[in-house]
């Protein structure tokens, strides 16, 4: 969805069930693989441990939050060991969302 000047709204699709099931995935992906979590000019960078089951998990939530937080840019690279996921926003109402998505990791 788009407002009035073509900027993607900043908003979250899930309802309150669903957030609470997505916040339990990432929060036992980040228990599991999380090496470390920075902000970005633009966003935020969590760089996980490319383990056994991470990698496809992160595919998986990052499909995923494409889909109801499409106000933000979702990309995964991997180095052989690491996965760093850059999430970044267009604006600064999208760069505040997404530096806020998880909170206590930065």
């Amino acid at each position: 969805m788009d407002d009035d000047h073509g900027a993607a709204v900043v908003a979250c699709t899930l309802g309150s069930g669903d957030l609470t099931r997505r916040a339990a995935r990432w929060e036992a992906l980040t228990a599991r693989s999380l090496v470390r979590a920075a902000r970005t000019d633009r966003g935020l960078r969590l760089v996980f441990r490319s383990d056994a089951g991470a990698a496809g998990e992160l595919s998986d939530l990052v499909v995923l939050e494409r889909e109801c937080c499409a106000f933000a840019a979702w990309s995964v690279h991997e180095n052989g060991t690491e996965l760093t996921l850059d999430v970044t926003g267009d604006g600064d109402q999208a760069v505040t969302a997404v530096q806020s998505l998880f909170p206590g990791l930065t």
